[in-house]
C-alpha cells in the first residue's frame, strides 16, 4: 500500500503522483508498478504505470499518469486522487528494460509519447549516481486530434 504525498499537473493531460511506500525495497530505473483500484461493490481495475523517479529516492516513488478521456482508471487518478489517499500497488515489476549506472554505456534512449517515463527514471538515476556515461535521448510527441466526418 502506498500513500499519496502529493500531486501536480505536468501537462494539461498528465499528472505526477508522489507516493510514500513503507517497506519499499527499491526499484531499477525502467521498472513499473501495478496499481489496483477497488470500488465499493468489489469491482477492481488494475493498470501498470512506469516509475519516473530514480531508484535513489529511498521509499518514495513518482508516477506520471496520462489522462485518457475514455479510460477506466486514469480519470480517477488524475481528477479525484488527493494527498493522503492510499493506493494498492504491486511491484516493482519488470527487468527486461532497465538500466543501472554501474552497467555503463553509452546509453541511447528513444521514446515517443508517454514512453518517456521509464527513460526519465534512467536519466534521473544517471544524475543521482554521478555517472558520466555518454547519454543521448531522442523523444517525439505529436498532438493528435480527433476529426469528425468532413464535408465535400
Amino acid at each position: 500500500m502506498g500513500e499519496v504525498t502529493g500531486v501536480a499537473w505536468e501537462t494539461p493531460r498528465a499528472k505526477r503522483l508522489f507516493l510514500e511506500v513503507p517497506g519499499w525495497e527499491g526499484h531499477k530505473a525502467g521498472q513499473h508498478v501495478d496499481l489496483r483500484l477497488t470500488v465499493e461493490d468489489g469491482y477492481q481495475a488494475e493498470r501498470s504505470y512506469s516509475i519516473a523517479s530514480a531508484p535513489e529516492e529511498d521509499g518514495r516513488i513518482e508516477l506520471l499518469i496520462e489522462r485518457l478521456e475514455d479510460g477506466e482508471v486514469s480519470p480517477y487518478l488524475t481528477d479525484e486522487l488527493r494527498a493522503g489517499d492510499g493506493l494498492e500497488l504491486r511491484g516493482p515489476v519488470g527487468g527486461w528494460f532497465t538500466w543501472l549506472a554501474k552497467e555503463g554505456g553509452p546509453l541511447l534512449l528513444v521514446a515517443g509519447g508517454s514512453g518517456i517515463v521509464p527513460l526519465m527514471a534512467m536519466v534521473r538515476h544517471r544524475a543521482a549516481a554521478g555517472s558520466d556515461t555518454p547519454t543521448r535521448l531522442l523523444y517525439s510527441s505529436i498532438k493528435t486530434e480527433r476529426f469528425g466526418p468532413t464535408e465535400g
